[in-house]
């Protein structure tokens, strides 16, 4: 079967988009072995998800991303935002701001200009996830964890999974071997993101992002929102800040009414094409 497809990028993450109202014979099993063909840096397109745009049960538009294993993610930010961009020049919204249901939550989006999308996120929580992590006086949010004879500080912050925010000025260059002994002396569970976050100024943040278990990715919506936590906490930043990931920028403010994130950012098409994509038996059971 031939799929239609358009690639975008946010910050430096690429996103293989398909409109499922033009796509309509894609059998929902088929998509997580598609996932892992079709984003294939070798033997497919390339990507670090699958994007599909679908009608949702709640609102007009629902966003189903899988990763290059296969496996369905629940939020992302950057992907959000490159659904979003899509949406609204292809016509299938037809207002500036519209919702769009993305895992167990509806979004709010709104198109700045033919650049920039402006999306909102969900509010910082503790590690345990069950309260939601906010500025509380004489409450101390920098955990320590010892490094052979060094020790070092980190915040932890939940938002869609485990954040260890680390401000680097304290602790060199030598980001990727301090990070490779945090991953086998901390004890962080595999899929905790370690940032390493460089204070400009108290508008300006820049950080280097990895995963336990996978590396250093290149941009995360998520680490800048955490990052953004920890530097509010600490005394660090203002609640509005221009976050530098490593794959471009984005304009992150953390609410102090309802301790809710917002951020803007660019989104650029790559390029758009057809995959040949044969289901297997099982699939098509």
């Amino acid at each position: 079967m031939d799929i239609d497809f358009i690639k975008l990028q946010s910050c430096g993450n690429d996103y293989i988009l398909v409109d499922t109202f033009k796509n309509t014979i894609l059998n929902p099993q088929a998509l997580p072995d598609l996932a892992r063909q079709i984003t294939s840096r070798r033997f497919g397109v390339g990507a670090v998800g699958l994007l599909l745009i679908a009608q949702g049960s709640r609102e007009k538009l629902r966003m189903l991303l899988y990763d290059p294993y296969g496996e369905e993610i629940q939020n992302d930010g950057l992907a959000l935002r490159c659904l979003a961009r899509y949406a609204f020049d292809s016509g299938l919204v037809n207002t500036e701001t519209f919702l769009v249901q993305s895992g167990k939550r509806e979004a709010t989006v709104e198109v700045l200009d033919s650049y920039n999308i402006l999306i909102d996120g969900e509010a910082p929580r503790y590690w345990q996830h069950e309260q939601v992590l906010s500025e509380r006086i004489q409450e101390s949010f920098r955990h320590p964890v010892r490094l052979g004879s060094t020790e070092i500080n980190y915040t932890p912050v939940f938002i869609d999974m485990p954040h260890a925010i680390i401000f680097a000025r304290d602790y060199g260059l030598d980001y990727p071997d301090l990070v490779q002994k945090l991953e086998t002396s901390a004890g962080f569970s595999e899929g905790t993101m370690i940032s390493l976050v460089r204070v400009i100024s108290r508008e300006a943040l820049s950080l280097r992002t990895w995963q336990v278990g996978l590396g250093e990715v290149l941009s995360s919506e998520s680490a800048a929102y955490a990052a953004v936590a920890a530097a509010v906490l600490d005394g660090l930043a203002d609640r509005a800040v221009r976050v530098h990931l490593e794959g471009g920028n984005l304009l992150v403010e953390w609410s102090e009414q309802d301790d809710r994130f917002s951020s803007s950012g660019p989104v650029e098409y790559v390029f758009m094409g057809t995959y040949y994509y044969e289901e297997t038996e099982e699939d098509e059971d």
